[in-house]
């Protein structure tokens, strides 16, 4: 409860761990202008009435980067309470399909390799999400792996 002890509103998110082939992640920029500026976060969004993690994850991706992705199994779920706003934030394993980034809704993007990313600054829902064993991917999505 917050200080006059009326309940936060809440949002439940999808957040991908978005894997090339080549093992690397993809990681975007909060933009300027809103919570978290500037912070980096694993690409996805909130759910739409009705949609289940996969499919909003599927959507946001599209919508702020420009690019297809195929969501697979979950890899952790957390709870965070921010001052104004309570997180419901549901990770999911993903694999790039097709297309090139773009910045459509962040402010950038990169590619990363697993061992970098906790070098980067994340909201503190995020953060926590590397709390669950994220490291390893479905076996298949990697080349060179069976």
């Amino acid at each position: 409860m917050n200080a006059s002890q009326e309940p936060i509103p809440s949002v439940t998110v999808a957040a991908g761990l978005i894997w090339r082939s080549d093992g690397l992640l993809l990681v975007s920029q909060r933009p300027e202008g809103g919570p978290h500026a500037g912070k980096w976060e694993l690409p996805g969004g909130k759910l739409e009435p009705g949609e289940i993690p996969a499919q909003a994850l599927v959507r946001e991706v599209k919508e702020e980067l420009g690019i297809r992705v195929e969501a697979g199994p979950e890899f952790g779920r957390v709870v965070h309470d921010y001052p104004s706003l309570r997180v419901a934030l549901i990770g999911l394993h993903a694999r790039f399909t097709t297309g090139k980034p773009v910045k459509l809704g962040v402010a950038d993007f990169r590619w990363v390799r697993p061992e970098d990313l906790l070098e980067l600054q994340f909201p503190e829902a995020n953060a926590r999400l590397f709390a669950f064993p994220w490291q390893i991917p479905p076996a298949e999505w990697l080349i060179g792996t069976k």
